[in-house]
């Protein structure tokens, strides 16, 4: 579980699955040109693991209130990175208040290989923070 609220009425919970299945939804709105990953570039189906625990495509925590995303993609040949990051930023930033009730905090995605015929290992890392900008980071840096 990666956040738990409890009010007069009850507790919310939402677990990693829950995350991943708002992620994985969103990303389908690009129509294949990006895929969820694992960090090593393999990619990933949604029922591989524990539901708790997730498929690995999607790393979660809820800090001082907020959500914040790390998210491991391909990308295919002929798809633009920034343009697809900042879109795929604004979407979530979108839809995370409305299906899990907090608000998005950093959402970084990591992209890890370009596919064209075969796989082609990258590393290129966008970070969205809320501020309007999408910057490209160095490995380390957040």
């Amino acid at each position: 579980m990666i956040y738990r609220e409890d009010n007069g009425q009850g507790a919310i919970e939402v677990n990693l699955r829950v995350v991943e299945s708002l992620c994985g939804r969103v990303i389908d709105g690009f129509d294949g040109r990006v895929i969820v990953s694992d960090p090593r570039g393999k990619f990933r189906r949604g029922a591989e693991r524990n539901p708790e625990e997730g498929s690995g495509f999607v790393k979660a925590r809820v800090k001082e209130g907020r959500l914040n995303l790390q998210l491991f993609l391909i990308f295919k040949f002929g798809t633009s990175v920034r343009e697809s990051a900042s879109v795929l930023a604004k979407r979530l930033r979108a839809q995370i208040p409305l299906d899990i009730g907090i608000e998005a905090g950093f959402i970084s995605m990591v992209f890890v290989g370009t596919l064209s015929e075969k796989l082609s290992k990258r590393r290129v890392i966008f970070v969205d923070d809320g501020g309007g900008e999408l910057r490209e980071v160095e490995n380390g840096e957040t």
